[in-house]
């Protein structure tokens, strides 16, 4: 996956780039997400626009006739990506192209792992603090893991924070093992 993202970054950046200048990060944002609806729903179309045997002239017309309502900077990038032989990227594509959209508006998504579903209220508290704590409007996405026990997980990006029950007994756990519990046992 890393690779991918890195073949995708430039692609992405030079779209957001242009839309940026044009003033339709919005627009091309939109036209992406209508494309992929396509591109990765239909599984006959998806495996077609694939096929290195498909001639490049043939695609390029496929993709006139279906995508001739979007903006032409989208249609641009769509003709690059079937030049560039890049058509099973356009999802990631889409993914690094909305993360400087959502950069650029000062937007961070926050994926929260819980053992059980958060109260509404729970969620906003937390989407509020780390509101406040890193002065971007905050998006979470939350998610369950029992497995969890208790507590939560909270990841942004490639960082993670790790307030589980469950890690907090791992850690109790090594350090009982490795005899630093971090305390005395009186015994009466």
């Amino acid at each position: 996956m890393m690779k991918n993202e890195a073949i995708a970054r430039p692609y992405a950046r030079a779209m957001f780039e242009l839309a940026q200048k044009e003033g339709k990060e919005a627009r091309i944002a939109q036209d992406l997400a209508e494309v992929l609806g396509v591109w990765d729903d239909e599984q006959q179309f998806f495996e077609w626009i694939r096929r290195p045997e498909v001639p490049t002239a043939a695609k390029h017309d496929a993709v006139k006739r279906l995508f001739g309502s979007i903006d032409v900077m989208a249609q641009h990038l769509l003709a690059v990506i079937v030049d560039n032989s890049r058509e099973p990227l356009l999802s990631t594509i889409n993914k690094e192209y909305r993360k400087l959209w959502d950069a650029s508006r000062h937007i961070m998504h926050v994926e929260v792992t819980a053992a059980k579903k958060l109260p509404a209220d729970q969620q906003a508290a937390l989407t509020q603090a780390l509101g406040r704590a890193t002065g971007q409007t905050v998006e979470i996405g939350a998610k369950e893991d029992a497995a969890l026990i208790g507590g939560l997980t909270v990841r942004v990006g490639d960082r993670m924070l790790d307030g589980s029950l469950l890690r907090r007994l791992s850690v109790l756990g090594d350090r009982l093992k490795s005899g630093h519990g971090g305390g005395n046992v009186d015994e009466h």
